[in-house]
């Protein structure tokens, strides 16, 4: 099971890396499986509901708003 920590160190490669985000949307439990994570069922279809607009704004939320200035 993926730490809330380890979540968001994979929710953020998605949102800056295009390759990885590409793994993960075709393959999520692979792709994340590759980076080190293993996840839940739970953890996995949350995953595969987002997108990576959805996930920008989580991270928005989340840290400061000059992170999502980045994004």
């Amino acid at each position: 099971m993926a730490t809330e920590k380890e979540m968001y160190e994979l929710i953020g490669r998605t949102v800056v890396d295009a390759e990885f985000r590409k793994k993960i949307t075709e393959n999520p439990e692979e792709a994340a499986k590759e980076a080190g994570y293993t996840l839940t069922d739970e953890q996995l279809a949350a995953l595969k509901s987002a997108d990576a607009k959805g996930i920008a704004a989580v991270l928005e939320e989340r840290f400061p708003k000059s992170f999502g200035k980045i994004i």
